[in-house]
């Protein structure tokens, strides 16, 4: 809720400084997620509003780091340090991470997992950004960190002998696991 209240808020800002050009922006990236669970590929997609050195805008993309997910985030960028048509810029994104649901079960330390919940997702970073043209085209390099919450719940059954007993008995648990997943991200993308 908070989220998209912020959204909404950043939205009537720049939308009430309207003597000033306010323009529609797409930021596009491809990119390398790196932390203990090894190297994994991420694909990102941004679109909102440009005004002067803002951009606020709604993300979505794939995030294949540990469990495949599908983020959905609120983005804000800050342009500083403008030189000709180069600058850098700051990325701060926050929002929900939604697991990617497979048809087959999967196993974890002896627990079949039988359902995922969404979790939080986070990233910031610092970018550098070089201007193509008259337009608002530009390539886009960006350095920064990245955070998701991945949950799942699964079962295991447990079979065990009574010694008195020729009959075997079991017992079903429950487990919930909870990964924090933090990682260094390097994204490559294009502005129009």
């Amino acid at each position: 809720m908070k989220l998209l209240f912020v959204a909404a808020f950043t939205l009537i800002t720049l939308a009430s400084a309207a003597q000033h050009k306010i323009g529609f922006s797409s930021q596009n990236y491809v990119g390398l997620l790196e932390g203990e669970q090894g190297t994994k590929f991420q694909i990102q997609t941004i679109n909102g509003i440009k005004y002067k050195t803002w951009f606020a805008g709604l993300g979505t993309g794939f995030d294949w780091y540990y469990r495949r997910s599908i983020p959905a985030f609120l983005s804000l960028n800050k342009d500083f340090f403008k030189k000709g048509n180069r600058n850098f810029y700051f990325a701060a994104d926050a929002g929900v991470n939604f697991p990617w649901e497979d048809d087959k079960n999967y196993y974890v330390s002896g627990y079949t997992i039988e359902k995922t919940s969404p979790g939080v997702y986070l990233g910031a970073g610092l970018g550098y950004k070089i201007g193509m043209g008259k337009n608002n085209d530009a390539l886009l390099v960006q350095l920064g960190y990245s955070y998701k919450h991945v949950r799942e719940e699964g079962k295991s059954e447990i079979y065990y002998y009574y010694s008195y007993s020729i009959l075997p008995g079991s017992e079903q648990t429950t487990n919930r696991f909870n990964y924090y997943l933090r990682r260094i991200s390097l994204k490559v993308g294009w502005n129009f």
